[in-house]
């Protein structure tokens, strides 16, 4: 079954660029890559049906990611989603980061209706220039009645887990995660 879409996005993020490790002696922030929506991504800069490229690098303070779309299917009809996601982050001391926020979803695209909202909370410590490592959880607060869209599949539910990454450069880095986590049952 071939499936042809097409996606109207419109991505919102208020973020402002902030020198981060500047003369004054700040620190960066040292915290996992998120999904647009807020959930901690799978892979970094990987490809969603929302916004293309999804990575949410986050600055010191609020954090804010709203996106609304609008699809169209030769065998689904047309849909409809929106995501809004708050985070607040920041350094808890030198190399040692926080986030936590919340993060919502609503998707209605024939077979596939998804309504999720849920908790972010991620700690990140930046060992040396190159080494950083990571906690983080994400907690579902309603059971979504989830049909398990092939998009969706490993975005939503609670998770738990480590990683730790190795940066060559700021431009290119490995990363290993492990993570335990729970999927809604499909209904």
């Amino acid at each position: 079954m071939s499936v042809i879409a097409a996606f109207c996005t419109l991505p919102l993020h208020a973020q402002d660029a902030v020198v981060l490790g500047d003369d004054a002696g700040n620190e960066e922030l040292s915290l996992p890559p998120l999904t647009d929506r807020g959930t901690i991504a799978h892979f970094p800069y990987q490809v969603t049906p929302f916004c293309g490229l999804s990575d949410w690098s986050l600055h010191p303070g609020m954090n804010a990611s709203l996106s609304a779309s609008v699809g169209w299917s030769k065998h689904l009809g047309t849909g409809f989603a929106n995501s809004l996601s708050l985070m607040h982050a920041n350094l808890l001391a030198p190399r040692l980061s926080y986030a936590i926020g919340v993060h919502t979803l609503h998707l209605d695209w024939g077979p596939y209706a998804v309504n999720d909202a849920g908790l972010t909370a991620m700690l990140g410590y930046r060992l040396n220039d190159h080494w950083e490592t990571y906690l983080f959880a994400q907690k579902s607060l309603v059971e979504p009645r989830v049909k398990l869209p092939f998009f969706l599949a490993d975005d939503i539910g609670d998770k738990i887990g480590a990683s730790i990454r190795y940066n060559f450069n700021p431009q290119f880095s490995v990363q290993l995660s492990v993570w335990e986590g729970r999927r809604p049952e499909p209904r």
